[in-house]
């Protein structure tokens, strides 16, 4: 017999002997038993949700992590590069600083100077913008922890634009010349291989008017504002390193 119709065989024997105060008893007991019922349901229900949600947010903190790991890597490798840059721009200096400059390993110098600078560093920021446009940002309940998240995707933001800033007026620099022939472009290995010798005579592109001082004025400008830059930029990503360690050592605490 189930217990439904148990309790409908027990009101019908109250009802049948007319004991109304015992009914009335029973049938606020089973009204209370619904309630009680509802409730744990409920209970249990708000239980499983949060589970959910604590799955959910740890989940965040984990993928948040692996996000700063790559940004760390990234940041390494931005640093070997622009380091490499900033070794070009200051072989181009000590080639100018010579009674005659090699004009062919200048160029390359130049270019090497320059190489993959636009190329910046760039956060992954798949996790932190899919918790933004889902709204899940507010399952982060530790409110110190979201801050510091907020605040640190806000501060690499600054940084990147800082950086393109730099780099975009690096690559300007490196183009905006008079004369490209008489600056030497020619001997840049990609414009070089771009001249069909075939059909082009290579020793006509050779400057005929050289004025060697008026060159390596223009040049030596170029090459410290290339020295700048890079610095600028390596002084960003060292400087960003210590923030994204931070950053790494919260997300370690909260990724269990």
């Amino acid at each position: 017999m189930t217990m439904l119709k148990l309790f409908r065989k027990i009101r019908q024997n109250f009802i049948q002997e007319g004991n109304l105060k015992r009914y009335l008893v029973y049938a606020i007991g089973e009204i209370l038993l619904v309630v009680v019922g509802i409730l744990i349901a409920v209970q249990i229900n708000n239980w499983n949700e949060q589970r959910k949600e604590n799955k959910l947010e740890q989940s965040y903190y984990c993928k948040l992590l692996e996000d700063v790991v790559q940004d760390i890597e990234q940041i390494h490798n931005q640093i070997i590069k622009t380091k490499d840059r900033l070794l070009g721009a200051n072989e181009m200096l000590n080639l100018l600083q010579a009674e005659n400059p090699p004009i062919e390993e200048l160029m390359q110098k130049n270019l090497r100077a320059i190489s993959l600078i636009t190329y910046t560093f760039r956060p992954s920021l798949a996790t932190y913008e899919d918790l933004k446009s889902s709204g899940n940002l507010k399952i982060l309940r530790d409110h110190e922890v979201k801050k510091q998240v907020t605040d640190y995707y806000s501060m690499l933001d600054g940084m990147i634009d800082v950086m393109d800033t730099n780099a975009d007026g690096t690559v300007a620099l490196f183009y905006s010349k008079d004369d490209y022939a008489e600056i030497g472009w020619q001997n840049l290995d990609f414009v070089k291989a771009g001249i069909d010798t075939t059909i082009v005579n290579f020793e006509e592109l050779l400057p005929h008017s050289f004025n060697l001082e008026v060159f390596k004025k223009k040049m030596t400008s170029d090459a410290i504002f290339y020295v700048g830059s890079n610095s600028r930029i390596k002084y960003l990503y060292e400087s960003v390193l210590p923030e994204m360690g931070k950053m790494k050592q919260l997300l370690d605490q909260k990724c269990d």
